[in-house]
């Protein structure tokens, strides 16, 4: 919450940090109905798949949105172990 708070403007400050909320009612709604309609369609090994997929993608935007190395680009930026 601070993070949004420090980088919305004070003018939209209030809808900025409203979104985070309206983003828990939305996934609260939308998962267990997204997840009913897998498990209907493709059993219950569907929603583990969905559900691994959902969380590799989550992982993927948070690495791209922090900027970390590479786990190649951190071997060769000259840092040694041990």
């Amino acid at each position: 919450m601070t993070w949004v708070a420090g980088l919305a403007s004070s003018t939209n400050r209030a809808s900025a940090l409203s979104l985070r909320p309206a983003g828990n009612r939305l996934g609260q709604v939308a998962i267990p109905l997204t997840a009913g309609a897998v498990a209907g369609s493709t059993g219950a090994d569907g929603v583990f798949v969905l559900t691994g997929g959902l969380l590799a993608g989550a992982a993927a935007s948070t690495w791209r949105a922090l900027g970390w190395p590479k786990p190649a680009d951190a071997a060769t930026s000259g840092a040694k172990s041990g």
